[in-house]
C-alpha cells in the first residue's frame, strides 16, 4: 500500500483505520493499577515517572538534550497516566498518609507505564493523520506506518520544530542550583545531617528549607527575568505575565530545593520515593508561593487553577504541574522535574489560548513589535534597522527594513510569531499564518518594484531600491516554520536570522547562509530519524522518531 494522507485515502481505509484507532483506545482496561483508589494510583503515577528520570539521566547529563528529551516523553506519558487514573480507577479516595511505594505497587507501575507510553505516541501519529499531516500505510491487518517528513528539507524543517538545533545554535546545558554558591552547599549540608529516614523509601528532611527557599527564590528571579521574551506587563487573565513569573519564581524555589535533596540522599541511601512526590493541601501551596514571592494569596489563588491537570483535556505535566488527589482540588501533587523542565513564559501564554481566547488575542497583537524592539537592540555594526512603514491604504505595513550602506544591501522582512503549536490541528493553523506572511511579502514586493523610490522617497531608506546590489525579500518567523514552498520568499527561523545579523558575517554572506538553510539541523549531524514501533490495544504503530545526536536513548524508544 503507497502512504496516503486522510484526504487521498478511499473511504474503505479510512473507515479500517479509525477502527484500529478505536480498538488502540481501549488498552487501559487490563491495567493492574487502576484497581486502586484513584488518588493512590494518580500518586504512585507520578512517583513512577520520578523513578524513570531519575533512574535514566546521569548527574552529569542534568539540563543536556538527553535530559530535555526525557522529560518531554515523561511529561505526556505521565499526563496519559493520570488520564487513566483519573477517569477509569476506582472511584475511592485513600488517605496521603497511606501513599507506600512497594514491590507489588512498583510491577503495577512498569506495566501501566509502558501502556500509556505506548499509547501517547497514539495521540500524536493518528491526529496528524486526521489533519493530512502524515501519510498512512496499512502494513497489515493490526499495524500501520505513518510518514511525516517526505523530502529532505520538509525533514529538516521537522526536526528544528521540534526543538533540534544545528550545535552552533545550541544553548548551554543548564546547572543544578547548587553550583557556584557555597551559602547554598551549606544549608543543604545541615539539612541532610538533620533529615532522618521513614520507612523503607521515605525520608523526612531536616531544618533550613526555609533559607534554602529563600536563596533560591533570588537565583530563580534572575534565571527568569533573562529569559523574558515577551512584554512583562501584557495580560494573561486576571494577571499579568510579570507577575505570574514571581509567582512561578516561588514554585521553582520549592520544587528545585526538594528535587535536589531527593537526589542527594539516594547518593547513600535509597531514592526517596515515598517522598519525591510533593503532596500538600491547595491552602499550603497557595501559602507558601505567597510567602515567597510576596504576592497576596489572592493573586496565588488565581493563578494555580490555570496549571492544575484536568483528565479532560490533552495537556502534559509540563504545563499544568498541579495534579489534584482530592474530588475538589483540595490537595494537589506536583513532581518537581516537570515544572524545572518547562517553559514558563511559553506555557502559560499557551494556557491563556485555551481557557481565555479573547485575552490571547490582545496579547498577540505587540508580538510583532516585541519582535521587531529586540532585532532592533541586537542589531547594529553598519546595518540600520528601521520600521514598521505604513505603504497605500490597503496594503500590509512593511514590517522591518535592514539597509547596509557598506554592502550595498537592503533585506525587507515581514514578522510572524505564531504561538508554538502543541497538536495536529495547531500545526496547521500556524502554517496558515506563515503562508499568509509568504503572501504579504509578495504583495509588498510587487509594490515597491512598481515603485521603487517609494522607500527612498519618504526616507525609509537612503536612495532608491534600483541602486542596491542584493536585495532579500523574506519571512522571519519565531517559534514555528514553514518548508520553504517558494525559493524567492525564504522563510528564515528568528533565532538564525537573529544569529546571523547581529553577527559579524557581512550582509550578502549571511544572505547567502540564509538562503542555504545551512542553520537548520542536518540528518545524520544534529539528529537522526528512527522507525520506531508502538503496540497499544493489540495495534502497532511505526512512527518516525527524532533522535537528537546527543540522545543515545530515552525511555524505551526515544
Amino acid at each position: 500500500m503507497t502512504p496516503k494522507t486522510k484526504a487521498e485515502s478511499p473511504p474503505e481505509i479510512v473507515a479500517t483505520l479509525k477502527a484500529l484507532e478505536d480498538q488502540t483506545d481501549t488498552c487501559y482496561q487490563s491495567l493492574r493499577l487502576l484497581r486502586r483508589g484513584w488518588n493512590f494510583a494518580t500518586w504512585l503515577s507520578l512517583t513512577e515517572c520520578i523513578r524513570r528520570i531519575e533512574s535514566l539521566i546521569a548527574p552529569t547529563q542534568y539540563g543536556t538534550g538527553l535530559h530535555q528529551a526525557a522529560l518531554v516523553n515523561l511529561g505526556k506519558a505521565a499526563a496519559q497516566m493520570c488520564k487513566f487514573t483519573h477517569l477509569y480507577s476506582k472511584q475511592t479516595l485513600v488517605s496521603p498518609s497511606a501513599f507506600r511505594w512497594t514491590l507489588r505497587t512498583a510491577d503495577e507501575c512498569a506495566e501501566a507505564f509502558e501502556v500509556a507510553y505506548q499509547y501517547s505516541m497514539f495521540c500524536v501519529d493518528f491526529p496528524a493523520w486526521h489533519a493530512n499531516l502524515y501519510a498512512a500505510e496499512l502494513l497489515n491487518a493490526t499495524t500501520i506506518r505513518f510518514h511525516s517528513g517526505t523530502t529532505e528539507l520538509g525533514r529538516r524543517v521537522l526536526a528544528y520544530q521540534k526543538g533540534i538545533r544545528p550545535a552552533s545554535f545550541v544553548s548551554e546545558k543548564a546547572d543544578r542550583p547548587e553550583i557556584g554558591s557555597p551559602y547554598l552547599n551549606e544549608l543543604i549540608s545541615k539539612i541532610l545531617q538533620a533529615s532522618s529516614k521513614r520507612g523503607l523509601y521515605g525520608v523526612k528532611f531536616g531544618n533550613n528549607i526555609e533559607k534554602a527557599r529563600v536563596h533560591l527564590q533570588d537565583v530563580y528571579e534572575q534565571r527568569l527575568s533573562e529569559r523574558f521574551r515577551r512584554y512583562p506587563n501584557i495580560s494573561v487573565g486576571d494577571y499579568t505575565l510579570a507577575e505570574f513569573r514571581s509567582f512561578y519564581v516561588s514554585l521553582l524555589a520549592i520544587v528545585s530545593i526538594h528535587e535536589y535533596l531527593c537526589f542527594l540522599w539516594s547518593r547513600s541511601h535509597t531514592l526517596p520515593l515515598d517522598s519525591c512526590v510533593m503532596v500538600y493541601p491547595r491552602t499550603k501551596w497557595i501559602q507558601l508561593i505567597s510567602r515567597y514571592s510576596g504576592a497576596p494569596s489572592s493573586l496565588t489563588e488565581r493563578i494555580i487553577p490555570d496549571l492544575t491537570f484536568d483528565a479532560h483535556k490533552p495537556l502534559d505535566l509540563q504545563l499544568v504541574p498541579f495534579v489534584p488527589l482530592a474530588t475538589d482540588n483540595s490537595l494537589l501533587a506536583v513532581a518537581p522535574a516537570f515544572p524545572l523542565g518547562s517553559n514558563w513564559e511559553e506555557n502559560i501564554l499557551r494556557t491563556c489560548s485555551y481557557r481565555r481566547p479573547k485575552v490571547y488575542s490582545q496579547t498577540s497583537l505587540t508580538k510583532e513589535d516585541e519582535m521587531r524592539e529586540q532585532l532592533k537592540a541586537r542589531i547594529g555594526g553598519a546595518r540600520k534597522v528601521s520600521g514598521p512603514w505604513k505603504l497605500l491604504k490597503g496594503m500590509p505595513d512593511l514590517d522591518l527594513v535592514i539597509e547596509d550602506e557598506s554592502t550595498s544591501s537592503l533585506i525587507v522582512v515581514e514578522l510572524k510569531w505564531p504561538r508554538k503549536p502543541n497538536h495536529a490541528r495547531e500545526i496547521c493553523d500556524r502554517n496558515a499564518e506563515i503562508r499568509k506572511g509568504i503572501s504579504q511579502i509578495k504583495a509588498i514586493k510587487l509594490y515597491l518594484n512598481a515603485n521603487l523610490s517609494f522607500l527612498a522617497d519618504r526616507r525609509y531608506t537612503q536612495r532608491p531600491m534600483s541602486s542596491y546590489q542584493t536585495i532579500q525579500f523574506c519571512v522571519v518567523a519565531r517559534d514555528h516554520i514553514l518548508a520553504g514552498e517558494d525559493s524567492e520568499f525564504p522563510v528564515y527561523g528568528y533565532d538564525a536570522f537573529l544569529s546571523l545579523m547581529s553577527g559579524q558575517m557581512d550582509t550578502p554572506a549571511a544572505i547567502e547562509f540564509l538562503n542555504s538553510m545551512a542553520w537548520l539541523p542536518k540528518e545524520g549531524h544534529d539528529y537522526n530519524i528512527s522507525w520506531v514501533p508502538y503496540t497499544a490495544g493489540g495495534i502497532t504503530v511505526i512512527g518516525e522518531m527524532y533522535i537528537p545526536v546527543q540522545v543515545k536513548s530515552v525511555l524505551k524508544h526515544d
